[in-house]
């Protein structure tokens, strides 16, 4: 039915909110139960007290049921550019003995290809199968580990519980039997319906970290960029714009989530504390922010209007379409807080020099183009992956030569630089933009993030 375009998901998704209301009743009467035992609270206040909070079981369960129909829709959206991602997670279930594909009346392989050659992806029934299961097995594994245990991720509880509960009863909230086992539920939850099926498995094979340093990764991109309060923005946008306006601005949410939680687990150590790092990287995103309409390059700045102008016609208020079009260039904020750091500047010193190196080589350009590739081989992916992250090291590694060459205005610096590697500079700028005139390839990014890297040596 859904292959002959039937617009279906399973049971398992339209029923979802019994088995929700059941888990929530349960567990809020597990908070309230040392109450109940030392006398603090009767079983008649009890039932009274729940039932002040049906109305705020109901909106949870309900937003649940939202998010993940939502998920799948966002994964229909991308089609066949994520079927890859969508098989290797199906394979590395078998693998673990997980998931039964006959079972689970999922394609086999000669299938799986078939639909490729024809253009068509898994159908939403299939994509709601693997999303129950890549909830299950990240659940599972968050339990195995002791990512969940950060201090910072015990307030995942309170996206769990209604809000009654907390303002009347926060230690029952904060020590209940099965803290553990909420976190990981709110995490599992929350990491597969915003970063699709895959985000995990994806993650992980592009770094080998561990489902608990990929939770942590996640929350630390969640709160720096302040993904939830602008989701919450799209989602106020429901019957104001069309279905598909508002799947492109989630998916742009998606695009920055994957991407800079891909950045904290290859440049930074999660594990050793999130607050601190999700501090220090929020003030470089607000920093970064506020430059915005007076440091970024002029074909930036254009660029960002025009993705507004576009929006707004459709739409989308002003503010929303604003804080989405700024997303790419706010993605740079984790390297220009890296180079900060290492170089002692402030940020915005860090961003004036970032953006003269990312002037000078076009690289916007390349970057833009590189991410608007679109591959169907896992490898070929991953090569893609590798290049664009080579290429932003060099663009570090290049920035912290502008701002290591004295102690004056960055303007300054960076003129100074162009001058004393003006050869270098020239000859690399122009063998980049040879190769990335035309289609861009990943063995002609592969060669252009060489060249920048060899550039960044000799300073």
């Amino acid at each position: 039915f859904a292959l002959a375009g039937g617009r279906i998901n399973t049971d398992a998704i339209d029923n979802s909110a019994g088995v929700n209301s059941s888990d929530l009743e349960v567990n809020i009467k597990i908070a309230l139960a040392p109450l109940l035992a030392d006398g603090s609270l009767s079983i008649e206040q009890r039932n009274a007290f729940l039932a002040t909070m049906t109305d705020e079981v109901a909106a949870l369960c309900l937003r649940n049921n939202y998010l993940q129909s939502l998920a799948i829709s966002l994964a229909e959206r991308a089609g066949v550019s994520e079927l890859p991602d969508h098989r290797e997670l199906i394979e590395t279930l078998e693998q673990r003995g997980l998931l039964d594909r006959a079972v689970e009346f999922l394609p086999a392989d000669p299938a799986i290809e078939a639909r490729v050659a024809s253009g068509k992806a898994l159908t939403r029934p299939e994509l709601a199968v693997i999303l129950a299961y890549a909830k299950l097995t990240l659940y599972a594994d968050l339990l195995e580990g002791h990512a969940i245990d950060d201090d910072y991720l015990a307030r995942e509880l309170h996206r769990y519980f209604p809000p009654t509960l907390h303002a009347s009863y926060p230690d029952a909230v904060g020590q209940h039997r099965l803290k553990r086992e909420v976190i990981a539920t709110v995490l599992a939850n929350a990491m597969i319906n915003r970063g699709g099926p895959a985000y995990v498995s994806e993650l992980t094979a592009a770094t080998s970290a561990s489902p608990g340093e990929i939770a942590l990764a996640y929350a630390a991109t969640r709160d720096v960029y302040g993904l939830g309060e602008l989701n919450a923005a799209i989602d106020a946008l429901d019957g104001q714009v069309s279905g598909v306006v508002q799947l492109e601005l989630y998916g742009r949410v998606m695009e920055l989530l994957r991407g800079e939680s891909l950045w904290f687990l290859r440049n930074s150590v999660v594990s050793q504390g999130l607050a601190g790092l999700v501090e220090r990287h929020a003030g470089g995103v607000a920093a970064l922010r506020t430059m915005l309409k007076s440091a970024l390059p002029a074909s930036l700045s254009e660029g960002i209007d025009q993705q507004v102008s576009r929006l707004v016609e459709a739409g989308v208020p002003e503010t929303v379409a604003r804080a989405v079009a700024e997303l790419d260039v706010l993605s740079y904020a984790s390297d220009i807080v890296l180079v900060s750091e290492r170089c002692a500047v402030s940020v915005g010193e860090s961003a004036a020099a970032f953006f003269g190196v990312l002037t000078t080589f076009d690289l916007w350009r390349v970057i833009s183009q590189g991410q608007d590739i679109v591959l169907g081989d896992r490898f070929e992916r991953m090569a893609l992956d590798r290049a664009l992250a080579n290429l932003m090291r060099a663009q570090r590694d290049l920035t912290a030569d502008v701002l290591k060459a004295g102690d004056g205005p960055v303007a300054d610096r960076v003129a100074g630089w162009a001058v004393r590697h003006k050869a270098g500079i020239e000859r690399t700028r122009i063998a980049v933009a040879e190769l990335t005139q035309g289609e861009l390839t990943v063995s002609r990014l592969t060669v252009a993030a060489g060249l920048l890297a060899d550039l960044a040596q000799e300073g």
